[in-house]
C-alpha cells in the first residue's frame, strides 16, 4: 500500500488551500482512492494530469497492479519487476495487454493454421507467447464389438507448449527514454527499420515529481503515423528476425462488402464460421503490390485498435562480411529493400549515418511470413452445467495429426427451465432424475471448428456437427464395448480433398463419451477417432 496523507495533512490542506483544491482532493484519502479504483487507465492518467496532488493519488501502486492483474489470468502478480512501479509495469506493456488477457490465439497461417498461448511471465516482466502442440503416444487400435470391420484408434495425447521457439517475447522496458503514457494512445512503440532494433522517444518521465501539475500538451494524442509501427520481439536468433503489430478492426459493412461465401471468405479473419462480433482483414488481405502492406489494414486512431487481433512478421536476414555505400536516408522500409534487389545495411553500433561508408555487416532478407492472430470470445469455450461440452479440445485426425479445435454450443433463443421437467407415472425417482439430467444437457447443436487444420479440411472450418444433441438426433446408447453406456447421436463430418476442393459433409456419428472425452465414427471411412478437452489454464503459470 503506497503511503497516504495523514488526515492531520489532509485537514491542514483543507484548511490552508481549500480555494485551490478540487472536491475530489477535499476527500479523505481512503475515500480518493475508492473512487479511483473504478476507472480505466487513461481516466487514471487524465486524474493525475490535473494536479500535484492527484498525480500522486492516481499513481499508487494498488491501483494499477490490479489493472494488471485483470489482464493477467491464472497467476498473481505480486512484483513490477523489473520495472520501479507497477505503473511503470503497465505503461511498459501497453497497449500489449490483451494478449495475455485473451491467452488463446489462432493464426491464418496456410491451411493448418497455428495455436499459440500468450501468457505474462512475473519472474522476467514479459509478456510470451508459445505454439501449443500435441501428440499421440499411442499407435494401437482394436476392432470395435459392434462392428468387427470398424476400427477404434487409440488416443492418448501429449498436449504442451513448444518452449524451444518463442513466438511472442515483449520484454518490460522501464526507463526515461520510454515514450510518455497518455491518455489517448500510450507507450506506442516506434520500429527503427535501419537498425532492426526497438527504440523510443527521448520524452519526460512520469515517474518524476512534478513542480507543477503536467500541461495538457504532455498528453497529447501522438501522430498517426506511430498507429502503423511496428516492435521488434527481443526473442528471435541473429538470422531471424519479427516484429508485431496491431490491426483494424473492420466495420460490418467493410465485412459485408469484402467477405466471400467460399473459401477463404475475403481473407476476413476469423473465418465466418466461428463466431466472433469483431474481425479484421487476414493476411493476404493486408498486402498490395506484392509484399506492401495495405495503410487501410492499420488502426489510425486508439479506438481503431483491434484488441482480439494482431499480427506478426518474420523474416530471415544472412549476414554478409564487406563493404557498401548506401544513402541511408531512402531506406524506409526493409521490404522496400528486398523489392528493389538491394542488401540492406545494418550498423553494429547504435549510429546511423546518412550514408554508410566502411566495412558493415550486411544482412540480406530471404522470405517472409506474415500471420494474422485472433483470439475467441470466452464465452465459447467455457463450459456451462447446460452446455457442458464447450471448449477447446484437441482430436486425432490420423495421418494428419492431432488437430486443436473449438466445440461450441450456442446458447438458447429462449431460457431452458429444468423445473419444467416433471416426472412421469410408474418412474421412479432415479430415472426421473436421470431423464432430467439427460434433457438438461443432451439438447440443441452442437459444432466443432478447426483452430489448427490439414490440406484437406483447413483452419477456421467445421470438422463436424451435430443438429440436436437430445431424441431427435438420438440413435441409441451402445451396448458394446469400449463404449457400452454411450450416447451416440447423429452427426454430420466433413471431409475434402487435398487444397480444400470437393469438400462435402458425410453422414458420421458422434459419440458423447463424457464432458471431457468425445469420439467420432466415420462411418464411410470405417474408423472411429477420438477428442479430448485441453485444459488451457494448465499452460498460463510459467514452470
Amino acid at each position: 500500500m503506497p503511503a497516504e496523507m495523514s488526515h492531520l495533512e489532509h485537514d491542514a490542506a483543507v484548511v490552508m488551500g481549500a480555494a485551490e483544491l478540487s472536491r475530489l482532493e477535499l476527500l479523505p484519502p481512503e475515500l480518493v482512492y475508492s473512487i479511483l479504483s473504478h476507472l480505466s487507465p487513461f481516466d487514471l492518467v487524465a486524474v493525475s494530469a490535473t494536479s500535484r496532488t492527484l498525480y500522486t493519488r492516481a499513481s499508487a501502486d494498488h491501483l494499477w497492479q490490479a489493472l494488471i492483474q485483470e489482464n493477467v489470468p491464472g497467476i498473481q502478480v505480486r512484483t513490477p519487476a523489473p520495472c520501479r512501479s507497477f505503473k511503470a509495469l503497465y505503461r511498459a506493456h501497453d497497449p500489449y495487454w490483451y494478449l495475455p488477457k485473451y491467452k488463446i490465439w489462432f493464426a491464418d497461417v496456410n491451411l493448418t493454421g497455428r495455436l499459440i498461448i500468450v501468457r505474462y511471465d512475473p519472474r522476467r516482466g514479459c509478456i510470451e507467447g508459445y505454439q501449443l502442440v500435441a501428440a499421440n503416444r499411442s499407435r494401437t487400435f482394436q476392432p470395435w464389438e459392434a462392428n468387427r470391420n470398424v476400427s477404434i484408434h487409440h488416443f492418448d495425447p501429449v498436449v504442451q507448449l513448444h518452449m524451444d521457439k518463442t513466438m511472442i517475447q515483449l520484454d518490460a522496458i522501464d526507463s526515461a527514454d520510454s515514450l510518455a503514457f497518455d491518455s489517448d494512445s500510450p507507450a506506442w512503440a516506434r520500429f527503427n527499420t535501419i537498425n532492426l532494433r526497438l527504440v523510443r522517444s527521448r520524452t519526460s518521465s512520469m515517474e518524476g515529481n512534478f513542480s507543477r501539475s503536467p500541461s495538457p500538451a504532455s498528453i497529447a494524442p501522438p501522430k498517426p503515423s506511430r498507429l502503423l509501427s511496428e516492435r521488434q520481439m527481443q526473442n528471435y536468433t541473429d538470422s531471424m528476425y519479427a516484429t508485431i503489430f496491431h490491426t483494424r478492426v473492420l466495420s460490418s459493412d467493410e465485412i459485408s462488402f469484402c467477405a466471400s461465401p467460399k473459401f477463404p471468405y475475403g481473407f476476413i479473419w476469423p473465418p465466418p464460421a466461428i463466431p466472433s462480433g469483431h474481425r479484421v482483414f487476414g493476411t493476404a488481405a493486408k498486402l498490395s503490390g506484392g509484399r506492401h502492406f495495405k495503410p487501410e489494414t492499420r488502426p489510425s486512431s486508439r479506438s481503431d485498435l483491434s484488441d482480439k487481433a494482431f499480427v506478426i512478421k518474420t523474416w530471415l536476414a544472412t549476414r554478409i562480411p564487406g563493404r557498401a555505400v548506401y544513402n541511408m536516408s531512402v531506406i524506409a522500409d526493409p521490404l522496400a529493400v528486398s523489392m528493389m534487389n538491394l542488401p540492406l545495411a545494418v550498423r553494429g553500433d547504435d549510429a546511423v549515418d546518412d550514408a554508410v561508408d566502411d566495412d558493415v555487416s550486411i544482412r540480406m532478407q530471404i522470405g517472409q511470413e506474415l500471420a494474422t492472430y485472433a483470439t475467441l470470445d470466452p464465452k465459447l469455450y467455457t463450459p456451462t452445467k447446460e452446455k457442458p461440452f464447450r471448449g477447446i479440445w484437441v482430436g486425432d485426425y490420423s495421418g494428419h495429426g492431432c488437430e486443436f479445435l473449438l466445440v461450441t454450443q450456442p446458447d438458447d433463443e429462449t431460457p431452458f427451465d429444468a423445473e419444467s421437467i416433471q416426472p412421469r407415472e410408474e418412474e421412479s425417482a432415479d430415472e426421473f432424475e436421470k431423464r432430467k439430467h439427460d434433457e438438461t444437457v443432451y439438447r440443441g447443436p452442437l459444432e466443432a471448428i478447426k483452430l489448427t487444420g490439414d490440406p484437406n479440411v483447413p483452419r477456421g472450418e467445421v470438422t463436424f456437427r451435430v443438429a440436436d444433441l437430445g431424441e431427435r438426433g438420438l440413435i441409441n446408447i451402445c451396448q458394446y464395448e469400449p463404449f457400452e453406456g454411450v450416447r451416440i447421436v447423429k452427426s454430420q463430418g466433413h471431409v475434402g480433398s487435398t487444397g480444400f476442393v470437393n469438400d462435402s459433409f458425410i453422414e458420421s456419428q458422434l459419440l458423447l463419451i463424457s464432458h471431457d472425452r468425445l469420439a467420432q465414427y466415420w462411418s464411410e471411412f470405417g474408423h472411429v477417432s477420438f477428442l479430448q478437452r485441453v485444459d488451457i489454464d494448465g499452460f498460463l503459470a510459467p514452470a
